[in-house]
């Protein structure tokens, strides 16, 4: 299974304790950055309680708006709450099976013998959508699955963000980088301006550069200037990387022309 890589991606952060504000969304921003950096096109994070009718709708609505990737974390440990598996079953028109490789790994990690039954907690989790691939945790016990809803794939990963990253890092983001290698590249800069005096000069660059995206960061500035993420995405084979120098060779011209000169950040 592999995605539209012309068509955007979205991430979905599934928990009420994320909505209520009671934990902090930190999983959405790391993918964010990861898939971006990949290639991928995210244009849109939501959040969401654990309840299935909204999960449910969500994730046929990217269907219907053509998402191509809807990345999702939360929802897949054993407590009462973690719904995601049999919704997402359910928004795929399919069944959930107990997954033999998930088993397999549980039988050997806790030394349980053939024959012997599972902790419920474990038959839980093992338990994915009976049409979806599946990707053993690394760092946890949950597995991630990739699981097609018509024409969008929903990758979805436990919410600790250590298991998360585990398997973004083992399965996800070699598979990202394989779909959208070459798409994108991107650069942080520092000049010396203020807010008010660059924001004309970003306007100008991205006037000019069609494919590129300029954020200069007030709250990130340290006295010293703003630092600015300069960003170039291409669809259309062509390697953004070129264009990038371009674009900030082009800035650096512009703010020349104001006196100041821009240092490389990253």
């Amino acid at each position: 299974m592999q995605p539209d890589t012309n068509r955007p991606v979205e991430i979905l952060s599934i928990g009420t304790e994320v909505i209520l504000g009671r934990i902090q969304d930190t999983n959405s921003a790391w993918l964010a950055d990861r898939l971006t950096q990949a290639g991928a096109n995210v244009r849109r994070i939501t959040g969401i309680p654990d309840v299935p009718a909204e999960l449910e709708a969500v994730a046929r609505d990217a269907a219907v708006r053509g998402t191509g990737l809807v990345v999702s974390t939360g929802g897949l440990g054993p407590t009462p709450d973690d719904l995601t598996v049999a919704t997402l079953a359910l928004a795929a028109r399919c069944g959930v099976t107990r997954d033999p490789l998930a088993v397999a790994d549980y039988r050997k990690r806790r030394d349980i013998k053939d024959g012997d039954d599972l902790p419920p907690n474990l038959q839980k989790m093992a338990t994915v959508p009976d049409t979806a691939l599946v990707y053993l945790n690394p760092a946890g016990w949950a597995p991630a699955f990739l699981l097609p809803i018509e024409d969008t794939l929903i990758f979805a990963m436990p919410g600790p963000p250590q298991e998360m990253e585990a398997i973004y890092d083992a399965h996800l983001g070699p598979l990202a980088e394989g779909w959208y290698a070459g798409r994108t590249a991107t650069q942080r800069i520092r000049v010396g301006m203020f807010e008010s005096q660059v924001s004309p000069l970003l306007e100008e660059v991205m006037n000019r550069y069609p494919s590129a995206y300029l954020k200069a960061y007030v709250a990130l500035g340290d006295g010293d200037g703003l630092p600015i993420d300069v960003v170039v995405r291409r669809s259309d084979g062509v390697s953004p990387v070129e264009e990038l120098g371009e674009v900030i060779e082009f800035f650096a011209d512009l703010a020349r022309l104001h006196g100041n000169e821009i240092t490389f950040l990253e």
